[in-house]
């Protein structure tokens, strides 16, 4: 079997297979980059879960299930690990007495601020020596991978939209994005 061209492995590389590839290989590099400016000890789920308590918080395990895409007792295994390592608490909901929060103590939020700050000023400084015109293309590109992002999990696993509400205004606002 011969070798592509340049330019059918350029063509290749903007079908909507190609193009994932060279995302999702981008993506994991880039991460793997930014978990190296502030190592822990704690798992990439771990820290996921524990950001998503410190943005969202106070909130149940099952909604933290739901924002992880994890099934609950998953999510519970995460919140004993984040509570024995001091970075979150549980405490009583006040609207069910059965029920708990999950709430990020003073340790765990400054963990999540110290790692953003130290990913965000690292990523930033590569930013600024990208060309005014690359930058302006990582801003309509990164309006589209945020929109890509807030798919809950079962719509990305079925590759159908819910049909919400919440769904149709993702999919307006992916073709409202400035190619």
């Amino acid at each position: 079997m011969g070798r592509l061209t340049s330019s059918a492995r350029r063509s290749q590389a903007t079908t909507p297979y190609g193009l994932a590839r060279r995302l999702r290989v981008s993506m994991i590099h880039l991460s793997r980059q930014l978990r190296h400016r502030e190592p822990s000890e704690h798992t990439i789920a771990q820290l996921s879960a524990l950001s998503s308590v410190v943005e969202a918080g106070p909130l149940s395990v099952g909604r933290l299930a739901g924002l992880e895409g994890l099934p609950s007792p998953a999510a519970t295994r995460l919140a004993d690990k984040l509570e024995q390592a001091g970075l979150i608490v549980r405490q009583a909901n006040p609207g069910d007495r059965r029920g708990v929060h999950l709430v990020a103590t003073a340790r765990g939020n400054e963990l999540i601020a110290r790692r953003a700050q130290a990913g965000t000023t690292w990523l930033a400084e590569r930013l600024a020596a990208l060309e005014e015109s690359d930058r302006r293309a990582l801003e309509r590109a990164v309006s589209v991978l945020e929109v890509l992002a807030a798919e809950r999990p079962c719509e990305a696993a079925n590759g159908k939209p819910g049909g919400t509400d919440e769904t149709s205004g993702r999919r307006r606002a992916l073709k409202g994005v400035n190619r």
